[in-house]
């Protein structure tokens, strides 16, 4: 079995499907990069992982603990809350937004997490806290406030946050797309850090040039299924799907 298994996932929204049967399945240490155009189901898909969305049907598992199966066409049945906030703290997740705590400063937004979810003391969390913060580059940032960072300093923050918690698996929904240009590199030069150290990641992003160097696979998805997916070798030097390759002129 897979380290992540996501089979036959469906989704709906006022009956509106949205996830059409979609099927990942993902080795520890892999990047897997999703892209296709907006409203293809990419973040849906990432959310269901997640749990910010519950699916309809289909099959979610984790290191091998299921989080939600269906059996046949049955409704998808979750597990209990306990294995549900066990899995939910082995994944990291950061979003367009970034989410971050204004009335604290950037050291207290690292450290609320881990104290919070996992009565830890602050002592214990602040040499793990130091070593994101210079890792992300932004230690001297410590005592500042959000108001006072740029929006990519804000993101390289949440994705420190996201670290504390010492997650297995993260999941990035278009880290860049609020950023200006110039300030999505900072960003970009920080996953693809995680990438080089084996960390497990999907990435739903329109950075196409960035999922093709960092990921170990491409899934192209549009209308609420996978059109393509293979090296990124693969699908952005040779796609197969006429989709794909209309997208891709689209976008490079």
């Amino acid at each position: 079995m897979s380290f992540i298994e996501m089979k036959h996932i469906e989704k709906s929204f006022d009956g509106t499907p949205v996830l059409k049967a979609v099927s990942l399945a993902m080795e520890k240490g892999e990047v897997v990069a999703m892209i296709g155009p907006s409203g293809s189901g990419k973040s849906t898909f990432l959310r269901c992982l997640g749990q910010l969305e519950i699916i309809d049907g289909g099959s979610i598992c984790v290191d091998g603990t299921y989080l939600a199966k269906s059996e046949g066409t049955a409704k998808a049945v979750y597990a209990d809350k306990a294995t549900q906030q066990q899995l939910l703290l082995r994944m990291g997740m950061v979003f367009q937004q970034f989410n971050l705590f204004p009335h604290m400063t950037v050291l207290d937004n690292i450290l609320i997490a881990p104290k919070m979810v996992k009565g830890m003391k602050e002592a214990d969390i602040l040499p793990t806290a130091e070593r994101l913060l210079k890792k992300v580059g932004l230690w001297d940032k410590r005592d500042v406030y959000p108001s006072r960072l740029s929006g990519g300093q804000k993101q390289r923050v949440a994705i420190a946050r996201a670290l504390a918690m010492n997650p297995d698996i993260m999941l990035f929904d278009e880290p860049t797309s609020a950023l200006d240009p110039e300030l999505t590199g900072e960003v970009l030069r920080t996953i693809k850090q995680l990438a080089e150290e084996h960390m497990t990641m999907i990435i739903v992003t329109h950075e196409m040039a960035f999922a093709r160097e960092v990921a170990d696979r491409v899934i192209f998805m549009a209308d609420g299924i996978i059109q393509e997916e293979g090296t990124a070798d693969e699908v952005f030097g040779a796609p197969k799907s006429p989709r794909t390759k209309a997208f891709l002129d689209s976008m490079l």
